[in-house]
Formats: C-alpha cells, structure tokens, sequence
C-alpha cells in the first residue's frame, strides 16, 4: 500500500523518513542486488547509490505511487549496468555466461495493471508468509536478528537464551525458509 503521507515526507527531504525508508529496504535491496552482483562491497555500492539517487532527486518524488518499486527498478538497472560493464572490461568468467537480455526479462518490472505487484513484492509476501510459518521462538530469533537487524548478542539477552540457541535458530530458520521458498520461486521461473 503506498502511503502518500510518509512519500510527502521523503519528497520534504526528511531525515527520519529516510532513516525508516533506509531499515525497511536496505536488507531486501542487498538480497535483491546480490541476485545479480556476487561482491558484497560491490552490491552495497549499487544499494547505497540507489538511496543516494533517490535522496537527489527527491522533488521528483510522485507520491502516489511505491518509492519501494522505485528503489527496485533503479536497483535493477543498476545491477545491469554493473555486469553489462564488467562483461565488456574484464570479462569475467561466469560474467559472459549471462545473457543479459534475458535477466532484463525475468526480472522486467511491468505495471500492466494496478493490481499486479512486481517480483519483489511478490516474493517478500512469499517470505512473509514462511516466515509466519516457522515455529514461534525461531520466528522471534530470525525476525529480530535477520529483519530488524538486532544483534544476536542483544536477542539472546533478551530472550534470556544463549548465543549457541540464537545461532542454531537463525540456522533452522533459513533452512526451513529456503524449502518453503523454492516452492515459491518454482512459480516465478
């Protein structure tokens, strides 16, 4: 749902807004960017830009649509300039196996219709919904950790368990989701 008050807010170029925007979509952009650019440095690079981009052309901000769909697309583009550019300079191995075009397809965002959702908003819901699937004390620990980014330090004090149990929760955890999830991307690809 887009939320015209919190894009104003952007549009205004406030800090918090930003600072909120940033937590949200910065864990899914890196996991999104990291679809496409194997580097992590590299990865975070393209993220931040597209934060960056944003912020400098925060007048252009239309806000009634997704500045969320916005961040992804710049992403997107971004990613594919990156591996079009080493694909040219370095050619590196496993770079020039790619066919772009055909990246530039799958991961084409349409707004054929208001009712569609893009790719990412898709697979996020899909996420969502495993997430909710896992039992409850490994949703805790993987939310707190992996969503909101809290340190495993921190979630084992406050849930007065061991950094080991945090540690072997986060692990279940992305087991369980990575089954329950390649049911998900079978429908996508």
């Amino acid at each position: 749902m887009i939320d015209e008050i919190f894009n104003k807010k952007l549009k205004k170029g406030e800090p918090k807004a930003y600072n909120i925007l940033f937590k949200e979509f910065y864990p899914r952009l890196f996991g999104y960017c990291r679809l496409f650019v194997k580097d992590n440095y590299k990865s975070e690079d393209l993220v931040q830009e597209c934060f960056e981009d944003l912020w400098n052309n925060k007048n252009n901000i239309n806000i009634n649509k997704s500045v969320g769909s916005l961040l992804f697309v710049s992403l997107k583009n971004k990613c594919l300039n990156h591996l079009k550019k080493e694909k040219k300079i370095y050619n590196i191995k496993g770079v020039e196996d790619i066919n772009i075009n055909e990246l530039e397809h799958l991961y084409q965002i349409d707004f054929l219709e208001k009712e569609e959702i893009t790719l990412e908003e898709q697979l996020y819901k899909d996420l969502e919904e495993a997430i909710k699937k896992l039992p409850e004390k490994r949703k805790i620990v993987f939310t707190k950790c992996k969503i909101q980014g809290i340190k495993q330090k921190e979630v084992a004090k406050e849930l007065n368990i061991s950094i080991k149990a945090v540690e072997k929760h986060i692990a279940s955890a992305k087991k369980q989701l990575k089954e329950l999830l390649k049911i998900s991307l079978l429908f996508f690809f």
